[in-house]
């Protein structure tokens, strides 16, 4: 039996059907798009073999055994009033739907019905059948009889919602799970039920999130991600939902600038699992081709393949001003694959040149000299930013690393660099990017960390890789010990293996400068490396 949910829809549909679609569709010459059929009798004609035509009394909602929904209600349009007649016919009532004004001819209704999806219209025609009956005939299809149908009166209402950060879920009546489409996921859902009914809901996180429970009128009901409930009553669900602390972007083991020959590019994370790579490619001084590619990387194969793509050509006066930056396609295509030799192989669909083009990284410290200053590219909240870093070369601790000098100021000392915030006291800096170096092993360190924090803090571990210094052990401080509660000041610890000691940077900031702050710590220790 079809959902009871369904009906209630069904009569929504109907009703908005006839909001929408009115007209009569055409094609680009402006002829009807309905085929070809014989030419209908003249009133004459009819009037001299069809008896008097009475006045259409038969409205409302009308049901068939197999549960296929018909409306009638009448049109008081200004341009085109008539019976608006709106039907839901096969298995899926909501996708397969039509509507549209009819006019009466004799005793009967007759017209064309547009599909609200992408069905083909139909030519109908709607008559009276018994006492109190509509026959519905289309053109070259099916006849339906249907009999007056009351809507049942919902009593029981359900609501469906997510909680917190990625959640997607999907409902389905019965005990068999529902599939979640992850392109048109729900976050929220209404059941409005006549009777009783057994449904099913499931839950599912987004990448870098995690599911945590669902709960029924704000309190606790079930841990598991798929439910089967009866649904007697009305009820408000909630699947909640919190961010993973241990996920990282697939593509942080990949971001940096690459070259090959004249075109150089940067790879950096976008979200939780998208890749943003920005390609130029130079053909003078004056000119060059820029690629902007936003897509998910296939984290078995490590490639990427790409669609839509907009390739613009910029051209530069003699002061290295843009003069103008033209489009040449916007529907570009190819594919970037990530090699286990550190490079990038792109293969563009549109190259003139028919032959893939192969990217070697670019060290982030390329010799550089303690103070040497420059510019790089950043993304902070889905957006490029380009922020002026200077080159630490600190031989007393033995590491070397950039900051971003016109938001931070550099403390050095003997024992400890320090590198905080422009707008905190230099005393007592509140965001700040605190390095030192020990001869203990990063185990040790590591428990000594866990030891400081883990008295006011619930601590999450990870490993990590530095584009530059390699695998560490990262440990964060977030949230207050025993409770969901995001800290107001925030932790987290870079343990990094030397040769015979290891590397310690902690980076302090407030949970208000998480997105800002942290975000510009993490680029600053991409770049840190000790000094061979």
């Amino acid at each position: 039996m079809k959902k009871l949910i369904s009906i209630a829809i069904c009569t929504i549909m109907l009703l908005a059907l006839a909001a929408c679609t009115g007209d009569r569709p055409t094609n680009n010459g402006g002829e009807s798009t309905v085929p070809p059929s014989e030419p209908a009798p003249t009133a004459t004609e009819r009037a001299e073999t069809e008896p008097p035509a009475a006045e259409w009394t038969r409205n409302g909602y009308f049901r068939d055994e197999d549960e296929n929904m018909l409306s009638i209600t009448w049109m008081d349009d200004v341009d085109e009033p008539g019976w608006y007649v709106g039907c839901m016919l096969g298995e899926d009532l909501i996708e397969d739907s039509w509507g549209g004004t009819l006019q009466q001819e004799g005793n009967a209704l007759r017209g064309v019905l547009s599909s609200s999806g992408s069905k083909d219209d139909l030519k109908v025609t709607v008559s009276g059948e018994g006492a109190d009956g509509v026959l519905l005939t289309v053109e070259g299809g099916s006849t339906y009889h249907f009999t007056p149908y009351d809507i049942p009166k919902a009593t029981i209402f359900v609501t469906v919602n997510t909680e917190g950060w990625g959640g997607m879920i999907e409902y389905a009546e019965g005990e068999e799970a529902p599939v979640i489409d992850p392109e048109w996921p729900y976050q929220s859902a209404q059941i409005n039920l006549a009777e009783p009914a057994t449904y099913t809901f499931a839950a599912a996180a987004e990448a870098g999130n995690l599911f945590v429970k669902w709960t029924k009128n704000g309190e606790d009901y079930s841990t598991e991600p798929i439910i089967t409930v009866l649904l007697d009553e009305s009820a408000d669900f909630i699947a909640m939902f919190e961010e993973d602390p241990d996920w990282q972007n697939p593509v942080m083991n990949f971001i940096g600038e690459y070259q090959c020959g004249r075109a150089h590019a940067l790879v950096e994370c976008f979200g939780n699992e998208d890749a943003w790579i920005t390609i130029e490619w130079g053909s003078s001084a004056w000119e060059l081709a820029h690629w902007d590619i936003v897509e998910r990387l296939d984290t078995e194969t490590l490639t990427i393949e790409y669609s839509g793509v907009t390739k613009s050509i910029v051209t530069y006066d003699d002061n290295g001003e843009v003069v103008s930056q033209e489009p040449e396609y916007e529907d570009g295509t190819g594919t970037i694959t990530f090699n286990d030799d550190g490079t990038f192989t792109w293969h563009e669909d549109q190259s003139a040149y028919g032959t893939d083009m192969v990217f070697e990284r670019v060290p982030v410290n390329p010799g550089r000299q303690a103070g040497e200053r420059f510019e790089a590219v950043i993304i902070l909240e889905g957006m490029e930013e380009t922020v002026k870093y200077e080159h630490i070369r600190n031989e007393a601790l033995g590491f070397q690393m950039d900051y971003d000098y016109e938001s931070f100021v550099r403390q050095s000392e003997s024992d400890r660099e320090r590198i905080g915030s422009v707008w905190d006291d230099p005393e007592n800096p509140e965001n700040y990017l605190e390095v030192t170096y020990t001869t203990e092993d990063a185990d040790t360190v590591a428990a000594a960390v866990r030891e400081a924090l883990s008295g006011m803090y619930d601590l999450t571990e990870s490993t990590r890789e530095l584009e530059c210094a390699g695998e560490c052990l990262y440990i964060e401080a977030s949230v207050l010990k025993g409770t969901d509660t995001m800290a107001d000041e925030l932790q987290a610890v870079y343990i990094i293996p030397a040769s015979d000691g290891c590397f310690v940077a902690s980076a302090h900031f407030s949970v208000e400068a998480a997105e800002g702050f942290g975000r510009r710590f993490h680029y600053m220790m991409q770049t840190f490396s000790a000094i061979d």
